[in-house]
């Protein structure tokens, strides 16, 4: 599979998103970009098909976070992704890496556990 990382409220119309689509574009990395209507689909359709082609009805409940989904990156690029982010101040705390576990999940499932596991992550310490 061809590197690609989805976004989800991380486009050109945001400052963070203008830095992150730079360090994704500087690392020649495909990025798609997943609207409200596609967080129906599974992770794994929209990894493997154009995006813009799936989607239809956006689910009850539209997540707010910021979410980024990284599919089929290497440790070296996945780390490199990471630093150069780190360096421009770019800050995505929702995260994920596309699994053979998570991508039978419906993005907007996805998204909402990545939130609810980082919340518990974060009060734990």
């Amino acid at each position: 599979m061809r590197p690609k990382v989805l976004l989800y409220r991380l486009g050109n119309e945001t400052e963070k998103g203008k830095a992150l689509c730079a360090i994704l574009d500087e690392m020649k990395l495909f990025t798609l970009h997943v609207t409200p209507e596609q967080l129906n689909e599974t992770a794994g359709k929209l990894v493997s098909t154009n995006a813009a082609e799936t989607g239809a009805t956006p689910p009850e409940s539209v997540p707010e976070a910021e979410f980024m989904l990284l599919c089929g990156l290497g440790d070296k690029q996945l780390d490199r992704l990471l630093a150069n982010m780190r360096r421009a101040g770019v800050s995505v705390p929702y995260k994920a890496v596309l699994t053979e576990y998570n991508k039978e999940w419906k993005l907007c499932k996805l998204i909402e556990e990545v939130a609810r596991e980082h919340e518990l992550m974060k009060g734990s310490h």
